[in-house]
């Protein structure tokens, strides 16, 4: 019986630490799939325009506009072009905690491929959001 208890500890705490550097290597920002983050930030545009709805594109170089300005009780809409499944969700990652308005309340707002949602947004600063899939692929929206 305390064998068997062992057993189940150490893989407990084996399947513990997987998820764990699973997540750290999603902390890391290193993304040789995509190429140099640098470069896909470079590429990604912005705009310091404030508006009462903003749409935001995920494709496969990242978010555009990267930083975007909305009014308070502003709309903000999702899109997904890309040809995978998106996971909107707001920084830090991977705890998702500093705004989920920006996620509609959720944990992680899932967009299969062509998908779009749109979301009501009134708490005030600047919050980061990235795809929760790809964590290197990062941005903004400045709610005034």
């Amino acid at each position: 019986m305390l064998g068997i208890r062992k057993i189940l500890m150490a893989g407990a705490v084996m399947s513990s630490a997987l998820v764990l550097s699973a997540c750290n290597l999603y902390k890391s920002g290193s993304n040789t799939a995509t190429g140099d983050s640098t470069q896909n930030q470079t590429q990604q545009q912005s705009t310091s325009q404030v508006s009462d709805a903003v749409t935001i594109t995920l494709d496969e170089s990242g978010f555009s506009p990267a930083t975007s300005n909305v009014n308070s009780d502003g709309s903000v809409t999702w899109t997904n072009s890309s040809e995978k499944n998106g996971g909107i969700a707001s920084d830090p990652h991977p705890t998702h905690t500093s705004n989920q308005e920006l996620t509609d309340g959720q944990f992680v707002l899932n967009l299969a491929p062509g998908a779009s949602a749109t979301v009501t947004v009134t708490k005030k600063g600047t919050w980061g959001f990235h795809d929760h899939l790809n964590p290197s692929a990062k941005g903004s929206v400045t709610v005034n």
